[in-house]
């Protein structure tokens, strides 16, 4: 399916595998998604999910979340890593239940499958990640537990569980994170945890120095009376089902990267404000069929947005992950270049609630 007003061809480059053989060393040879994120020191640490020592996503080893850690400078030549939270071997560095049961709800027994990151942002010394309580992979109605915030003050190589948790109410949009700094504030762009949620993306802002506090969070909304507002009940700001998502500033401009269930691809959107309309969206890799010759890339998600990318060349780690045999399971590098946005038209109340878009089962994990 074509996204209406968007580009139709792929427009990012692959550059390369960055995972499997190249992390071997570490333990981690079958993982996925990868967010990025500056530590204080200046090194770029990567969060990978469900994480395996043999390739693909099952055998020895399964730890989640697992981290890295990287000195590249010239993404050109790839992404390269250069050590990992646990020394020798990558090791969980938040707990994790690993209850395989997966039962059906919440209540009963299989209470969390894994634990996966979702994004992370360092403010002075200190390193704040995003995960998400995972309760089961086969339940549409209860994909998660809550969403909760760590920390480490080391360079990732401790982190510190906290109790600013947001529990899963059912559909909840607060369960998937991407946040960025800006102005003494965090922005938070989340949605729902599963891809078949059509209720969007909610955007809300909190006060840096209050990030673990969940009642010091406020949503952007809209109201029949008064138009778009802090403060106001949260409103979708975009709409879904969504995937994973990559909320950064870069040059200047906001950029949200994410996977788009229902186009089944990787997109970019721009914006002037994050208060402000955004850009159409532009595919950048496409989704396709495996062993297909046309550019397209079987079953991708995430869409993670390195912190070193500029808009002449922002650089995308996208997951791949063949859902029949479990090989591969693995993080792709995707380079491509963004424009800056022009301004948009004023929003009005006849145009300024997000339109729904229907979803259409693309078959992917």
């Amino acid at each position: 399916m074509r996204i209406p007003g968007s580009t139709t061809t792929p427009a990012a480059t692959y550059v390369k595998e960055v995972t499997g053989e190249a992390t071997r060393r570490w333990g981690v040879h079958g993982t996925d998604l990868g967010c990025p994120v500056r530590l204080s020191d200046g090194r770029v640490a990567f969060f990978f999910g469900d994480t395996f020592s043999s390739r693909g996503r099952s055998g020895r080893g399964w730890r989640s979340p697992v981290m890295l850690r990287s000195t590249t400078t010239d993404l050109r030549g790839g992404i390269e890593f250069d050590s990992a939270a646990g020394g020798r071997t990558a090791r969980e560095i938040l707990p994790n239940a690993h209850d395989v049961r997966e039962s059906p709800d919440r209540e009963s027994a299989g209470s969390e499958f894994t634990v996966v990151p979702a994004d992370a942002v360092t403010i002075g010394d200190r390193t704040y990640l995003s995960v998400v309580s995972v309760h089961s992979w086969a339940s549409q109605g209860w994909p998660t537990n809550f969403t909760s915030l760590a920390w480490s003050d080391d360079g990732g190589e401790r982190w510190h569980r906290t109790r600013a948790r947001w529990d899963n109410r059912g559909g909840s949009l607060d369960q998937l994170w991407t946040m960025e700094r800006h102005e003494g504030y965090v922005y938070v762009v989340s949605s729902a945890f599963d891809r078949t949620n059509p209720g969007g993306m909610i955007l809300r802002r909190v006060p840096e120095a209050r990030i673990l506090e969940p009642g010091a969070y406020e949503d952007w909304g809209w109201d029949r009376g008064t138009g778009w507002a802090w403060g106001q009940p949260a409103t979708p700001i975009l709409p879904g089902p969504v995937g994973e998502m990559c909320l950064r500033r870069i040059d200047g401009t906001w950029v949200l990267a994410y996977f788009d269930p229902t186009a089944y691809a990787i997109v970019t959107r721009t914006a002037q404000r994050i208060d402000g309309r955004w850009s159409e969206p532009t595919v950048q890799v496409a989704g396709g069929d495996w062993g297909a010759a046309d550019g397209t890339w079987a079953q991708i998600y995430g869409g993670y947005v390195h912190p070193a990318s500029t808009l002449d060349e922002l650089h995308l780690l996208v997951s791949q992950w063949n859902t029949t045999t479990g090989d591969p399971y693995r993080v792709l590098q995707f380079t491509t270049r963004l424009d800056a946005p022009v301004t948009p038209p004023a929003p009005t109340p006849s145009t300024a609630l997000p339109l729904r878009v229907p979803h259409h089962g693309n078959g992917i994990g």
